[in-house]
């Protein structure tokens, strides 16, 4: 999740460009649990779909923010996405369909996949075309804990309008025995014409049938001091 699921940290429906610096551990990628994914394929004729919705519990409030992302399998290796989001106060909305395919760059348990979206932005009341290359990583860990996995998924859009953004994404995930997962990522966003932040994301995602889950999160943004509370239902099909 990632792929998570790629949820925005609660300033981005500010942040409109970036550059990024910086290198972390994470990737929404479930070993165990093929319900999202990252550098992991989707797989041929497989579908993965999460809806979520963060509001503003605390500090300053930038408007509730609404997502959408999908992802299916073209072939084994080939995965097609969406990824949608919408600021319900600042009224702005962004849209990239991707390809991710995975790379082999090291034998072992790690995994690699280059991505490259197009789609738009919405910055200063217009709409702009946008150009998103990524590159991500992951990798199954066990402990005394049980299993789950860490990884890395990285962006950087290019604006028409000459701005950029940076985000990666890290997380560390837990696959628990009921099927439950527990997952803590860190998000970092930099925009060329605005701050850098970085936000803690926890959440944890309760099974509710073979293919469905429910997501309770938090997330709290350093840089302003806000604090959201996040739901969201995923389901693989």
């Amino acid at each position: 999740m990632s792929r998570t699921i790629n949820m925005p940290s609660p300033s981005s429906a500010r942040v409109s460009a970036g550059v990024v610096f910086s290198a972390a551990f994470a990737a929404l990628a479930l070993a165990g649990n093929e319900v999202a994914s990252a550098a992991w394929p989707r797989g041929e004729d497989k579908s993965f779909m999460t809806l979520s919705y963060e509001s503003t519990v605390d500090g300053p409030d930038f408007g509730d923010f609404g997502s959408f992302y999908y992802e299916y399998g073209l072939t084994e290796k080939l995965t097609f996405g969406l990824d949608i989001g919408k600021s319900q106060d600042a009224g702005q909305v962004n849209a990239i369909a991707f390809l991710r395919y995975p790379v082999e760059l090291t034998d072992g348990d790690d995994v690699f996949a280059v991505e490259l979206g197009l789609g738009w932005a919405e910055r200063d009341s217009s709409a702009v075309a946008t150009l998103r290359p990524g590159f991500s990583w992951g990798r199954p860990v066990e402990g005394a804990w049980g299993n789950g996995w860490l990884g890395v998924e990285s962006t950087y859009a290019l604006y028409e309008d000459g701005g950029s953004l940076g985000k990666i994404d890290s997380t560390f995930g837990i696959n628990h025995a009921n099927g439950n997962l527990s997952i803590f990522k860190l998000e970092f966003a930099a925009p060329s014409d605005g701050d850098e932040t970085l936000a803690f994301v926890p959440s944890h995602v309760v099974k509710v049938s073979e293919n469905s889950f429910l997501e309770f999160g938090l997330s709290h943004e350093f840089t302003e001091s806000v604090t959201k509370m996040k739901l969201g239902v995923w389901h693989s099909f």
